[in-house]
């Protein structure tokens, strides 16, 4: 007992299958390439966080650090912390009370 199937189906079926995986492909791209942009943004952020309270570079004024990839760049500028300035600001407060 041997069932045939029509070549009709197959044809269909092959284009079907060829535009579900060409949809995979696509979507797996985009969400790497996402993934990529996201991770990069984080490196970006965790090296200033990081440079921005080293003992090294408290004379400097601010911090910037740029990076970029494949279609996005980021640039940060902040201001280095000093924690001096922060402890003066609560102290005055404390003495307005």
């Amino acid at each position: 007992m041997q069932k045939e199937v029509r070549a009709s189906y197959t044809v269909e079926a092959a284009g079907v299958m060829a535009a579900v995986l060409f949809t995979i492909l696509f979507l797996m791209n985009r969400a790497l390439s996402f993934r990529a942009e996201t991770v990069g943004y984080f490196g970006v952020h965790e090296t200033v966080e990081r440079d921005r309270h080293l003992i090294e570079n408290m004379e400097e004024g601010e911090i910037s650090r740029q990076d970029s990839g494949s279609g996005w760049s980021m640039e940060i500028t902040t201001s280095v912390f000093r924690p001096e300035h922060s402890l003066r600001l609560w102290s005055l407060a404390e003495d307005m009370e």
